[in-house]
């Protein structure tokens, strides 16, 4: 069955009294570009084909994945194997869900594997009205979703992960908030998202309920235009993938000025199409600033009125799931 129109699936009824059901997919089943596939209250929109006819099930959980300080929400979606998926990735929830979480903090929260390896995706996006939490991702293999609050941890979460140009090289930080049973990371470079290069391997904290800090450098980057990711890897053999960061060499992708700026900040980004949202923060990683991609014009501006003087880096965020960030400073 080729699926060419919007699909909904309402599925957790068979088992209400058990506080589960599940979604067997059979062996074939595709879900063209741009198609709304949504199951009980999971949403996903492709960008690229995707193949769920591999006798996938997927079951849907009304109990939490345990954290600090909080646990997730009373919801979680498990699927038998990882899916790997490009496009639009979104939770519907219920209030009486939430679980001690607060809605504006909620974020989404994916697991290569069951209950273990979390990435937290931050930046997701929030609409409190519809209590959706939704986030546009790229090569992203899901096993297990869920929502918790963005200052939470689940099982090793990725509370950070920057890539920036450093001279001639690139360096790449990242951060995480807990972790259990972790082994080490291996740093992956690709030129398009599709084919990744494994550059090196860092050592991880194995057991910390603390922030840890980490770096690597890659002395010897791609001229053009690079994308960098994180494969975290437990002691088991499990693994998660973190989101994806670009770097761009040629500086064609993405211009801000003036820098320094008074009260806006002029932005030349090559295909506003592609932009899902635009971030100002401060020199703390706080956002002081946000807007969604604007489509049109190449040239856009942030307006930086009522924004204290000081160093700030534009984010740009991309429907590939790829960044960009560019510092500047305010007067």
């Amino acid at each position: 069955m080729r699926i060419k129109t919007s699909i909904a699936l309402a599925l957790c009824c068979m088992w209400a009294m058990e506080g589960r059901c599940q979604f067997v997919t059979g062996s074939d089943l595709y879900v063209k570009i741009g198609t709304v596939f949504s199951v009980d209250s999971l949403v996903l929109v492709p960008t690229e084909d995707l193949n769920l006819g591999n006798n996938y099930s997927l079951t849907v959980s009304h109990t939490a994945v345990p954290g600090n300080p909080n646990a997730s929400i009373k919801k979680k979606y498990v699927f038998n194997n990882p899916v790997n998926f490009h496009g639009t990735l979104g939770i519907i929830y219920d209030p009486a869900e939430l679980n001690g979480n607060t809605e504006s903090l909620l974020e989404l929260a994916n697991s290569w594997s069951d209950e273990s390896g979390f990435t937290t995706m931050s930046s997701s996006t929030r609409d409190l009205g519809l209590h959706y939490v939704s986030k546009d991702v790229a090569d992203l293999d899901i096993r297990l979703l869920t929502l918790v609050n963005a200052q939470s941890a689940l099982p090793v979460t990725l509370a950070a992960f920057d890539a920036e140009k450093d001279e001639k090289r690139v360096k790449l930080t990242w951060r995480t908030s807990f972790e259990a049973n972790s082994d080490f990371f291996e740093i992956q470079r690709s030129r398009d998202t599709k084919n990744w290069k494994v550059l090196d391997r860092v050592g991880s904290a194995g057991e910390s309920s603390q922030q840890v800090d980490y770096a690597y450098t890659d002395t010897d980057p791609i001229a053009d235009i690079a994308y960098y990711r994180l494969k975290m890897i437990d002691r088991d053999g499990t693994f998660a993938f973190s989101q994806i960061r670009k770097v761009s060499w040629d500086g064609a992708d993405l211009v801000v000025f003036p820098n320094p700026a008074g009260d806006r900040l002029e932005i030349d980004v090559k295909d506003w199409s592609k932009v899902t949202k635009v971030t100002v923060l401060n020199a703390g990683g706080s956002i002081v600033r946000e807007t969604a991609g604007a489509t049109g014009s190449k040239e856009q501006y942030v307006p930086l009125t009522g924004i204290q003087p000081g160093s700030y880096m534009l984010q740009i965020e991309y429907r590939d799931g790829s960044s960009e960030r560019s510092h500047f400073v305010k007067y």
